[in-house]
């Protein structure tokens, strides 16, 4: 794949000792060598780690390989032949450079992302339009990115299309074990065995991608594909929905029954006309009173001109009923996480959507867990975009959803949505 001429994205990950590091120093170093005169790069979340790591793993490489015709610089690696390799911090600065600009001039042949898992995923997309810009006319383009297994961009954009066997002929993940390194330390597995956290164990050891290692996750993850299978307590009968109109992803609804949630409306982007029409099909088709129905409120407010009567709108921010959460939006997203831990909540959806579901499930993280603050709150809708690269639409509709269950007496807003 990484010598190939249709591949341009190469995800090497799993297990601690599986050789990535070895791998991307390795690929760097044929093609410098082969390659006079090219540019490549090797990037980490801090420049003090792609130094302290990746050049100590180049220097054993080197010599174990009896080449010597390089030197370091204060930029990088510097071939005799005069190929570079420049070291990039790929730190993100959302204040100072929110947007990855400090790498808008830069021209390379191809590049490695090391612990790519750790890095922003904007960081990613960015590089990607730097390589292919640099004695491209006999070598192919690619970025090689190396990690551990982890809940973010790495496994959406690699791990999930590979298990999934969806992958694209541009993108590609190979796994890497221990088992698969001849020359790794009978010790250094026999350390990883005796890991007596579970978690830490199935990532290093097995690299198994369906673990999480966050701390800060509020739900379980074999509790996440527990609730494919649930039996719930059936109830009270109502709707959510995340609407989708200009500027969002998709416009979800489900049909609830108690705890069973049927994931109803799966569609991209829709007019307000369609969003009502279908609403409206959904509330008759259910026998789901207004009332009973709630959706987002900033999928409403700026874009729809006339409303329909009776349909709750929901305030993420608005005061919680529960003064422990930091707002209404956290107290659900809480009861969510405890109906899903408990195996009372049921989703009936494709397989597809269970796969999504399952990943955004697994952004229901705790945030300011170390603050003084004794309120609850979650993680931000644009962190988790973040770590996703998409908008958490399913988790949405989840979250809104457990509005009925939190406190039945509140009242929320009402609003009307007319034909537009």
């Amino acid at each position: 794949m990484l010598t190939d001429e249709t591949t341009d994205y190469v995800g090497f990950g799993g297990a601690a000792g599986g050789g990535k590091s070895i791998l991307g120093c390795y690929y760097m170093m044929e093609l410098g060598f082969y390659l006079p005169g090219a540019r490549f790069f090797i990037g980490r979340d801090s420049i003090k780690d792609t130094r302290a790591s990746v050049l100590k793993t180049w220097s054993e490489l080197a010599k174990n390989k009896g080449f010597a015709d390089y030197s370091f610089t204060s930029e990088g690696i510097k071939f005799n032949n005069g190929t570079e390799i420049e070291l990039l911090d790929l730190t993100h600065y959302p204040y100072k450079d929110p947007m990855f600009e400090r790498f808008g001039s830069k021209e390379y042949t191809a590049g490695w992302i090391e612990e790519a898992s750790q890095v922003n995923y904007l960081a990613f997309e960015v590089l990607k339009t730097r390589v292919g810009r640099w004695k491209n006319d006999v070598v192919k383009s690619k970025i090689l990115c190396t990690f551990n297994p982890k809940k973010n961009w790495v496994n959406t954009v690699f791990y999930r299309p590979f298990a999934e066997k969806k992958e694209t002929r541009e993108t590609k993940f190979i796994y890497a074990l221990p088992k698969d390194n001849p020359h790794l330390p009978k010790e250094y597995i026999k350390r990883l065995n005796e890991l007596t956290d579970n978690v830490t164990k199935q990532r290093l050891l097995y690299g198994n991608f369906d673990y999480d290692d966050n701390p800060n996750a509020l739900i379980d993850y074999d509790a996440i594909l527990d609730c494919f299978t649930n039996t719930p307590t059936l109830g009270e009968k109502h709707i959510s929905a995340d609407l989708a109109m200009q500027g969002r992803d998709r416009f979800i609804a489900g049909t609830w029954n108690g705890l069973r949630c049927h994931v109803s409306i799966d569609k991209p982007k829709s007019t307000g006309k369609s969003i009502e029409t279908d609403l409206a099909k959904l509330m008759q088709t259910n026998q789901i009173g207004r009332s009973q129905t709630v959706v987002d409120s900033d999928g409403l407010g700026a874009y729809l001109e006339s409303y329909l009567t009776g349909i709750k709108t929901f305030h993420g921010g608005a005061k919680p009923i529960n003064p422990d959460y930091i707002n209404l939006k956290a107290e659900c997203a809480y009861k969510l996480a405890e109906v899903i831990n408990n195996r009372q909540l049921q989703i009936i959806c494709t397989a597809e959507q269970q796969a999504r579901i399952s990943e955004e499930l697994g952004l229901l993280q705790a945030d300011n867990i170390d603050a003084d603050t004794r309120k609850k709150s979650i993680i931000s809708k644009e962190k988790m975009k973040e770590l996703i690269s998409h908008s958490p639409d399913y988790l949405d509709m989840l979250i809104m959803g457990m509005f009925f269950h939190v406190n039945k007496e509140i009242e929320l807003p009402t609003i009307s949505v007319g034909m537009l």
